[in-house]
C-alpha cells in the first residue's frame, strides 16, 4: 500500500454554478467552494449532528460573571411597576401607541436589486479539499441523478450515512447483504429508513425534497444489468468494489465518480474511460485512506473524508 501522500496540488476550480441547489437542469456534480469561515463549522461534524440530533454553538460567547449589585430600592412613579394595577395585580399600560405608517419601509425594486444575503454553497458535505474547505455535492436533485462509486463498502457506508443525516431514506441491492446487515439500525435508530436486499431486482420508490431516496447498487464489479428508471428526488449510487472491464459502463453513465485510492490498472482503466491527464492517473493511486477522489460538473476535487466520531464508530477505520 503506497505511503503518505505527496503535496497535493492546488485543484482546478469547477465550473461557476449559478443557480441555487435543487434548480431543474443544473448539472450534477462539484458545488462551488464555502467560505473559509465555514468550513470551520461543517466538514463533516454538521452531517453527523443531523444523525445523531446534536447540536453545537461553535464561537458562542459566553456569560460574564454576573456582578453583585443592590436590590432596587422598589418601584418609581411613572414606571409600569409604580402605576395602576388590575385585579390581579396586572400592571395597566397607559398611553397609545403610535399609529403603523404602512409603506414607510416599501423599497423599489431597483433598491432590493442591491440588496444580497452572501451564504456558502449548500449540498452533502463529502470532505474537505487541499485548503480545508468543505466541498458540498448537488447529490439530490429534482431530476434523476446517478453516482458511481469505486472503492470499498466502508466509504459505500459512510456516503450512505451522510445521505441519511440529509433526510433520505436507502435502499440497499447487495450481494453482499453480511456488509450492510444492521446497517440502518445502527446508523439511525429505526428499523424503517434503510431496506437491504439481496441481489438484483425491481424497486419501486418515491422520493420528494424533504425526503429523497438513495438507491444503492452494491453488486461487486458491475452495475445493474438494465437501465434503471428513476424518478425526481432520486439518486442512484453504484458501487463498484474493484475496476474492471465490466464496470466501465457504469464508471461512464455516472454524473459524479467518487474513487477511493486506485491499483495501478484501475487507474490506468479509469483514465481512459474519463479521460484523465496523467498527473490525476498518478494521483488516484497515491490518495490516503481517508481520501476521495470526486470527478464530475468539468472539474475533480481530491478531499478528506475526516470521519467524526460517530462514524469511526459506525464503519470503523478507513478502509478499501
Amino acid at each position: 500500500m503506497p505511503g503518505t501522500v505527496p503535496a497535493m496540488p492546488a485543484p482546478r476550480p469547477g465550473p461557476a454554478l449559478a443557480h441555487p441547489a435543487g434548480t431543474p437542469g443544473e448539472p450534477v456534480g462539484l458545488m462551488s467552494p464555502a467560505s473559509r469561515a465555514a468550513q470551520r463549522a461543517v466538514a463533516t461534524a454538521g452531517a453527523t449532528a443531523l444523525a445523531t440530533g446534536g447540536a453545537t454553538v461553535l464561537g458562542a460567547p459566553q456569560p460574564a460573571a454576573a456582578a453583585t449589585a443592590p436590590a432596587p430600592d422598589g418601584p418609581h412613579h411613572g414606571t409600569v411597576y409604580g402605576g395602576r394595577r388590575t385585579d390581579d395585580d396586572r400592571p395597566v399600560l397607559a398611553g397609545r401607541m403610535p399609529r403603523l405608517r404602512i409603506g414607510w419601509h416599501s423599497a423599489t425594486l431597483r433598491a432590493l436589486e442591491m440588496i444580497g444575503v452572501s451564504s456558502p454553497g449548500t449540498g452533502l458535505i463529502l470532505g474537505a479539499d487541499v485548503d480545508q474547505r468543505p466541498v458540498p455535492v448537488r447529490f439530490f436533485r429534482p431530476e434523476p441523478t446517478r453516482v458511481t462509486m469505486v472503492g470499498g463498502a466502508w466509504a459505500a457506508q459512510l456516503v450512505v450515512f451522510r445521505a441519511l443525516a440529509f433526510g433520505a431514506n436507502a435502499v440497499v441491492l447487495t450481494g453482499d447483504p453480511g456488509a450492510w446487515h444492521g446497517f440502518g439500525e445502527r446508523a439511525t435508530g429505526r428499523p424503517d429508513r434503510v431496506s437491504v436486499l439481496h441481489g438484483e431486482r425491481p424497486v419501486s420508490t418515491e422520493g420528494t425534497a424533504q425526503q429523497p431516496v438513495l438507491v444503492v447498487y452494491d453488486l461487486g464489479t458491475a452495475g445493474p444489468s438494465a437501465s434503471v428508471d428513476l424518478g425526481p428526488w432520486q439518486t442512484q449510487l453504484t458501487v463498484l468494489r474493484q475496476l474492471d472491464e465490466r464496470g466501465v459502463p457504469a464508471l461512464q453513465e455516472g454524473q459524479l465518480v467518487m474513487m477511493q485510492r486506485l491499483a495501478f490498472g484501475e487507474a490506468t482503466l479509469a483514465a481512459t474511460a474519463l479521460r484523465l491527464t496523467g498527473e490525476s492517473t498518478q494521483l488516484l493511486q497515491q490518495m490516503e485512506d481517508e481520501m476521495l477522489a470526486l470527478i464530475g460538473g468539468g472539474a475533480d476535487r481530491y478531499v478528506w473524508i475526516s470521519p467524526t466520531g460517530v462514524e469511526r464508530q459506525q464503519g470503523g477505520p478507513a478502509r478499501r
